[in-house]
């Protein structure tokens, strides 16, 4: 029921684009695209070829899930996309890489009472995360049952009929998990094999993403690339962003470049974990003096009237402007908070501009007063 449930809300999301399609008088042609020249395409589909020439190309055909060097998908060896649709729930899974999606699928599985054990090559999960953030969730995950394994890796992976059995390198020696399902996340590939792009000259990185400058151009200069396949952040919002940016120029206008640095980053997992800006180890990097401030949600009478406690914003501010470096949120409204950080950063605001703005009572997002105050020692509650 709940796979039909999340498949019948896309069905009804993908409705209403097709609505707008036919809204603003935009041609929808199925089939797989490529490169005749850098005015054409050839799109085969439905039983035949067509050639469409247009003026302008964007390309956004989007990534595809890494495989395990060896391994291939199948069976009861799957990506996300399979992880989704299952029609059975598993009694036991293994999650080889503790990313965003490797965590959001350990949520999950947990939520219905599936035994989850993680891998993850880095010594805390999210690697890309804060790590007090990181390995704050790590702790709520082993309260929950969910077994984590950091600094390991999968050696082997045998299936077993309707089994697997996953050989586990850890700090403490070899271990084995027999499960019904692996999931596979470790990182997604641009998906720009087969498009024709270096017939016509698009340069790509040596990882296989397609080179832009910051109008989202390629190296031909009619010939546009936003999403996975450029070399910025993988998630959806900023590829609707740069998407955005490209139909702006496109038409003649001027947008702004897209700062990536007020990109907001979540995982969704049941504590979910939100952040824009650097984290303390980049700041450190660069050598920016900074301070930083905490509320825990605890102090929350919001949180605490919906027993969702756990987590905690942390706010790093530059020592000398008090603007906004970086904010690291763990908790249950996480992925909303985040956004009142988001505008106060782009603005060049400083903490006391959130600290004296006064918010609603009782809300998940007034701990942000409190974590701007804490920043400079002036936190009241908490």
């Amino acid at each position: 029921k709940i796979v039909k449930k999340s498949r019948d809300a896309a069905e009804t999301l993908k409705k209403g684009l097709s609505y707008l399609f036919k809204k603003n008088g935009i041609d929808l042609i199925l089939g797989t695209a490529s490169f005749i020249d850098k005015e054409t395409v050839q799109i085969v589909g439905g039983g035949e070829t067509l050639k469409v020439k247009a003026d302008n190309f964007l390309i956004a055909t989007g990534s595809f899930p890494c495989k395990v060097p060896g391994i291939s998908f199948g069976g009861n060896i799957i990506a996300s996309s399979k992880a989704i649709r299952l029609e059975k729930q598993p009694n036991k899974v293994v999650i080889i890489g503790g990313g965003a999606i490797g965590v959001e699928f350990a949520s999950f599985y947990n939520l219905l009472g599936t035994e989850v054990v993680i891998v993850e090559m880095a010594s805390h999960l999210l690697p890309k995360e804060d790590r007090e953030v990181a390995k704050s969730l790590q702790s709520i995950f082993k309260r929950r049952g969910i077994t984590v394994n950091t600094a390991s890796s999968v050696q082997e992976i045998l299936r077993e009929g309707s089994s697997a059995r996953v050989i586990i390198k850890t700090p403490d020696g070899e271990k084995t998990e027999k499960c019904d399902i692996v999931l596979v996340c470790i990182g997604r590939i641009p998906a720009t094999k087969g498009l024709g792009l270096e017939e016509i000259g698009v340069e790509l990185t040596e990882r296989g993403f397609i080179k832009v400058d910051s109008s989202m151009r390629t190296s031909v200069s009619n010939i546009y690339a936003a999403g996975d396949i450029i070399p910025t952040t993988m998630v959806a919002h900023a590829a609707s962003a740069e998407g955005e940016a490209v139909a702006e120029i496109i038409v003649g206008n001027n947008p702004e470049p897209i700062d990536y640095s007020c990109m907001p980053m979540v995982t969704y997992s049941d504590v979910q974990v939100a952040s824009i800006g650097i984290t303390e180890q980049e700041a450190n990097d660069k050598g920016i003096e900074y301070n930083v401030g905490r509320q825990f949600f605890k102090a929350s009478g919001m949180a605490v009237v919906n027993s969702r406690t756990e987590g905690f914003i942390k706010v790093m501010a530059e020592k000398n402007t008090h603007k906004i470096l970086g904010v690291h949120i763990i908790g249950y409204q996480a992925s909303e908070i985040i956004h009142e950080f988001n505008v106060a950063k782009r603005a060049g605001l400083t903490v006391e501009d959130i600290e004296r703005t006064i918010h609603a009572h009782p809300t998940f997002g007034e701990s942000a007063v409190d974590a701007c105050k804490a920043v400079f020692g002036r936190a009241i509650h908490g």
